[in-house]
C-alpha cells in the first residue's frame, strides 16, 4: 500500500504494508535455496527491470522490493530462491537441475515476507505480514546442456482501490481501517487470478494534525476475473480505539491492472453505499548455463474514477 504526497508521510507507508492481513493461515517457504552465482548451476534466472537497478534503491520509486523464484515438476516444487533488495544477487537466481522440462514461476512484489509456495496452485502469503502490488510469471521451460536464453515478462496481477477523503479528517483520528471482501490474498499461478475468498485487512495509524487533505490510501487485491466487487468497510478510531465513523462501501468495481479511484466526503458525506455507477477514464555466463532474461510490464493500464 502507498499513499500520494499530498496524503500520508512516507513513514506511515511503511506502517501500511506490514498490516494487510487475509483470514487464512500461511507459512515462511524459505526452503531450497540454491546459492547465487553457483558453479555448477545450469539454469540461471535473471529479472531485467529499472526497479532493481541500483539507481532505484536511493529512494526513488520502485516497483517491487522482493523477488521469489520457484522451479515446479509435475506439481512439486523441486527449487527456489528468495531475496530482498538488499541482497548482493538480487535479481539473479541460480540453480543446479538434472535436464528435462519445468515450470518456472517468478513472483515480485514488496511483502515483508515469502509467500508459500509450495504448489503453483495456491500461493498463499502471510496473513501477519502483509501483501503488496505483485508481478509474475509462470511457464515452461526445458534444461538441457546446451545454454539458451528466454525473455519472460512478468504481469501485474492485481487491482488497486486508491481510497480518497475530500473533507478535513477530524484532530482525533489516530488510525483508519479498511475492512474488504470479494478480492483474494492469494494467487493460482496457472491463470493468474485469486484463488481464495480473503476477508482482507488494512490498518493504518494517521494524524491529521500533521497532513493534508486530499487523505488517500491504496489497498490491493488479486480479483478472481478480471474485474471484481469489493464490500468496503472503512472505520476511523480515536486513540483509545473509540469509532468516530464507520461507513460501508458495496460493489465498488477493481479491475486487474488498473487503478479504481474511489473519493468522496467520507465525514461529512451520505452514508449510503455505492451504487456500483461512476465514470471510466481509460487511458550470461558459462556455456553450461541457461539464462532467462526476465521484464516487467509495470505501467497500469487505466483509471476507474468513482465517488461515494
Amino acid at each position: 500500500m502507498k499513499t500520494t504526497k499530498s496524503s500520508l508521510p512516507a513513514t506511515l507507508l511503511a506502517i501500511a504494508l506490514t498490516l494487510f492481513c487475509a483470514c487464512e493461515k500461511m507459512s515462511f517457504d524459505n526452503k531450497d535455496q540454491d546459492k547465487v552465482n553457483n558453479d555448477n548451476a545450469n539454469l540461471i534466472l535473471r529479472v531485467v527491470d529499472d526497479a532493481t537497478v541500483p539507481e532505484t534503491r536511493a529512494g526513488e520509486a520502485k516497483h517491487w522490493s522482493r523477488l521469489n523464484f520457484a522451479v515446479y515438476q509435475n506439481g512439486k516444487k523441486v527449487k527456489g530462491v528468495n531475496q530482498t533488495e538488499d541482497d548482493t544477487d538480487y535479481g539473479q537466481a541460480a540453480m543446479t537441475l538434472e535436464e528435462g522440462t519445468y515450470q518456472v514461476l517468478v513472483l515480485a512484489h514488496s511483502g515483508s515476507a515469502n509467500p508459500t509456495m509450495t504448489t503453483p496452485e495456491k500461493i498463499q502469503f502471510t496473513n501477519a505480514i502483509g501483501f503488496t502490488d505483485t508481478f509474475y510469471h509462470y511457464g515452461n521451460i526445458t534444461v538441457t546442456s546446451e545454454p539458451q536464453t528466454h525473455n519472460i515478462t512478468l504481469n501485474r496481477v492485481t487491482a488497486m482501490l486508491r481510497f480518497i477523503i475530500n473533507d478535513e479528517m477530524p484532530d482525533n483520528v489516530r488510525s483508519m481501517k479498511f475492512y474488504y471482501t470479494g478480492g483474494s490474498g492469494a494467487l493460482n499461478a496457472y491463470n493468474g487470478r485469486g484463488c481464495v475468498d480473503s476477508k482482507q485487512t488494512v490498518n493504518i495509524y494517521v494524524d491529521p494534525t500533521t497532513t493534508e487533505k486530499p487523505y488517500t490510501f491504496d489497498l490491493y487485491t488479486i480479483p478472481h476475473e478480471t474485474t471484481a466487487k469489493l464490500n468496503l468497510t472503512v472505520t476511523a478510531y480515536d486513540e483509545t480505539q473509540t469509532t468516530i465513523i464507520e461507513r460501508t462501501f458495496k460493489g465498488v468495481e477493481v479491475q486487474t491492472n488498473k487503478i479504481t479511484e474511489f473519493s468522496g466526503d467520507f465525514f461529512t458525506g451520505s452514508a449510503s453505499p455505492d451504487d456500483g455507477n461512476g465514470t471510466d477514464d481509460e487511458e550470461p555466463t558459462a556455456n553450461s548455463h541457461d539464462t532467462f532474461l526476465i521484464s516487467a510490464n509495470t505501467a497500469w493500464e487505466g483509471t476507474i474514477t468513482k465517488t461515494y
